[in-house]
């Protein structure tokens, strides 16, 4: 049903959504696709993508509870209830449930796709998980993930295929990284994942991938005028 859309990058770009930030849920008769965040402005992005691609529209809820005892923080949850659509991004490669506890690689469709298939799914992907700053004069672009311990080979392979697409557009980046987190309350050991772009390469990202998000770029902008 949904097989043309595999010709749109922005599927590519909603499927890194999905990756990031998003949750795709297949459990019993629950199909759903939702995504959450602080910031209105990604709330609407995500709903309108989603709708182009399979008008479908989603629901918004605002969560104003406290997180871990801080004070309260708005939070937008976004919920789209689709089984077609569900079943459709399972099959082209979209991981199902905690990303955390689950092992994944892009999809071939992009990985092997062309150049605008790549820079949409980078793009969303360092929207969503991706962070610049400047610390003590030097400025960096990082992208992180967690990962189970048990699932760490698994996160490198993935994280190596995307310095490989990085490379693609002339971005160097480091080798992966990892440092551990607290344990979980299974007892499990999850690490972070990390990977750095440094200044050298912020012209050729921001000429071939950039964020879409305008304090991100802004702050690109800035670094690159901060010769």
């Amino acid at each position: 049903m949904y097989k043309h859309l595999l010709t749109n990058p922005e599927l590519a770009r909603l499927v890194a959504d999905l990756t990031s930030d998003g949750h795709l849920q297949i459990h019993g008769h629950r199909y759903i696709s939702s995504f959450y965040s602080k910031d209105i402005e990604e709330i609407k992005s995500f709903e309108r993508r989603f709708y182009n691609l399979f008008k479908i529209k989603g629901k918004t809820y605002i969560d104003k509870r406290p997180i871990r005892g801080s004070k309260p923080v708005i939070r937008y949850k976004l919920f789209f209830i689709s089984k077609q659509a569900s079943i459709f991004l399972k099959r082209i490669g979209t991981p199902v449930g905690n990303k955390t506890e689950s092992s994944f690689l892009i999809p071939d469709w992009i990985y092997n796709g062309n150049q605008e298939f790549k820079k949409a799914y980078l793009r969303g992907l360092y929207d969503a998980e991706g962070s610049i700053f400047c610390s003590r004069g030097r400025w960096q672009i990082t992208f992180k993930m967690a990962k189970n311990e048990r699932l760490l080979h698994a996160g490198i392979r993935y994280f190596e295929q995307l310095r490989r697409m990085l490379s693609e557009f002339e971005v160097k980046s480091s080798t992966v990284n990892h440092s551990k987190l607290n344990l979980r309350k299974d007892g499990s050991q999850s690490v972070y994942l990390r990977i750095t772009i440094e200044k050298s390469s912020f012209t050729n990202f921001f000429n071939n991938i950039g964020f879409g998000y305008s304090q991100k770029q802004e702050k690109l902008l800035r670094a690159l005028n901060n010769c």
